[in-house]
């Protein structure tokens, strides 16, 4: 077992990837908005809010096939890392296909692909070139969200949040309630925003989650040229960006 980086090492490790060529987008699929970021960054909860402010469907990156709670125990848990990766990797990949040819002008997607890189980067930064190798071969078939916020939110918040949650969703969220992985997967999401222009940030530490919804629908309206159904007042205390401060 390869000991952890410290964090100049594991930015020797990202500075020279890249991420592969990726599919050019299906026009008739609906418009894809993934949230990202930390476990008790508030995904699920905006999710909910985006898709009544919209009146759009919402679903989980990974197909509802592959999350049972046994399924997920058993692949975040137990299975080798490779594994874990590709059995979760397969179920975004069919996600992107269900939603292929459904009318709806917009999906709000709870996680997607950037997920599997950012959780096993975040456990062992070399991980994530071996990941991007695995990628490449079959890169020019994979459909990307269109848009992607990253939920920014300080490890205290986080906790906090996790704290009220119980079951399944608990005992996993614990597996990387430590503040080494909650910075790794920071710097991945920052890296990826230099990769990718689709990528921005949302601070979501000061505000509550009717505010940051609200925040997020405006970018989300101005991306994907869908108006919302329902009249709502903006908060101007946000921060969205392409790149954090």
């Amino acid at each position: 077992m390869k000991p952890d980086l410290n964090p100049d090492q594991q930015t020797l490790v990202r500075e020279p990837l890249c991420l592969p060529r990726f599919a050019e987008r299906v026009r008739s699929r609906p418009f894809v908005v993934a949230l990202e970021g930390p476990n008790g960054a508030g995904k699920t909860t905006l999710s909910r809010l985006l898709a009544k402010q919209f009146a759009a469907p919402t679903c989980m990156g990974t197909d509802a096939a592959w999350l049972s709670d046994a399924f997920r125990i058993r692949m975040i848990r137990d299975a080798e890392w490779f594994v874990s990766a590709m059995f979760f990797w397969s179920g975004c990949f069919e996600q992107m296909r269900v939603w292929r040819d459904r009318p709806n002008p917009l999906v709000i997607m709870d996680r997607s692909l950037w997920s599997t890189l950012a959780v096993h980067s975040a456990e062992r930064p070399e991980r994530l070139e071996a990941l991007l190798d695995m990628l490449r071969p079959i890169a020019g078939q994979i459909q990307l969200p269109d848009l992607t916020l990253v939920l920014e939110a300080s490890y205290e918040t986080c906790q906090s949040r996790i704290a009220q949650k119980s079951g399944t969703a608990r005992v996993l969220d614990d597996l990387t309630a430590n503040r080494t992985f909650h910075s790794r997967e920071r710097d991945f999401y920052h890296w990826l925003a230099g990769q990718r222009a689709e990528v921005l940030f949302l601070d979501v530490n000061q505000s509550s989650p009717e505010a940051v919804a609200e925040r997020a629908a405006a970018v989300i309206s101005e991306k994907a040229g869908v108006r919302r159904p329902v009249a709502t007042v903006v908060d101007s205390g946000s921060k969205i960006s392409s790149s954090a401060a």
